[in-house]
């Protein structure tokens, strides 16, 4: 058609045709491990992408192991190096990740990444392949083809492995988080162990001895204060009474000034007609008695 090149037009109808034989679908492509110990490198050694995928390995993951493979990334035998490359990869297990690219250039530049035999290598590849060809922009069969596509060799090296920075202070966390989880859990079982030490110590033979024990003395001491509210009251009534009887004595009435006489039979004398004349009388009065012998006797009406 008027207006395309050939090359485009190539690059048009083989990408038509693997994505018909399914080689694009997502199904297919393998995830890229999280933390990679070795990472494989297919690529240059004299362009700009080499430099920049080893330094930020380095800055990210200084730790994860990078095994090189030269290899032309343009000219007329760099499809073949670039497909062997990956097959060496596949064969040996040797890394756990390959990244495979180039800096830009033009269309005839990345051409080499538009083969159909690399493009099925990288399909059948055991290891994920990350696809750094050229610019944000650029797209090549290679980028269509591969496990995951970076839009540059730095952005590969990136999604390569992981930054060690980032995951010591996510383990610092992580241990923070860990150690306050601990100290709570070990809190909680504290408790748990002090709850059942008091459940035990309230079940044991010595609490049920100490428990009775305290009830005796409680009620001892209880026994004792109902003896002494009953002592005190029977004191209280017996203080009435003879308070009563003291108000009823004889003797009270003697030292109120009364005095009461007794004849020589013995008997109180309380009417004249139990005495007679020159009858011996014994009179007692507060401090003693009187004797005295009557001399005559007068009634009186009252």
């Amino acid at each position: 058609p008027d207006g395309v090149g050939a090359l485009s037009l190539q690059f048009e109808q083989l990408k038509e045709k693997l994505t018909k034989e399914g080689l694009f679908d997502k199904a297919h492509k393998k995830p890229v491990p999280v933390f990679p110990q070795t990472v494989g490198v297919i690529t240059s050694l004299t362009g700009a992408a080499v430099r920049d995928i080893l330094n930020i390995i380095g800055r990210r993951c200084p730790c994860v192991n990078i095994v090189m493979c030269p290899v032309l990334v343009q000219g007329e035998n760099a499809a073949s190096q670039l497909t062997s490359a990956i097959k060496r990869f596949s064969e040996n297990n040797i890394a756990d990740v390959i990244i495979i690219g180039r800096g830009g250039g033009s269309q005839e530049d990345l051409w080499a990444f538009n083969d159909e035999n690399l493009a099925r290598a990288i399909y059948e590849c055991k290891t994920p392949v990350i696809s750094a060809v050229g610019h944000e922009t650029d797209f090549t069969i290679c980028d269509f083809v591969s496990d995951l596509r970076a839009p540059t060799p730095s952005a590969a090296a990136e999604l390569a492995v992981y930054d060690v920075n980032v995951l010591l202070g996510y383990l610092a966390g992580a241990k923070e988080q860990l150690s306050m989880l601990m100290e709570r859990k070990n809190r909680i079982l504290k408790m748990q162990i002090e709850q059942k030490k008091q459940m035990l110590n309230s079940l044991s033979p010595m609490a049920k001895i100490r428990e009775k024990k305290y009830q005796c003395i409680r009620g001892e001491e209880l026994l004792e204060e109902a003896f002494l509210r009953i002592i005190n009251k029977k004191k209280y009534q017996l203080q009435i009474q003879i308070e009563r009887l003291s108000g009823l004595s004889p003797l009270q009435k003697l030292q109120q000034g009364y005095s009461y006489s007794v004849n020589s039979d013995g008997r109180n004398v309380r009417s004249v007609s139990q005495v007679k004349p020159d009858e011996i009388l014994e009179i007692y009065v507060t401090d003693g008695k009187i004797m005295t012998r009557v001399d005559s006797t007068t009634t009186i009406q009252y």
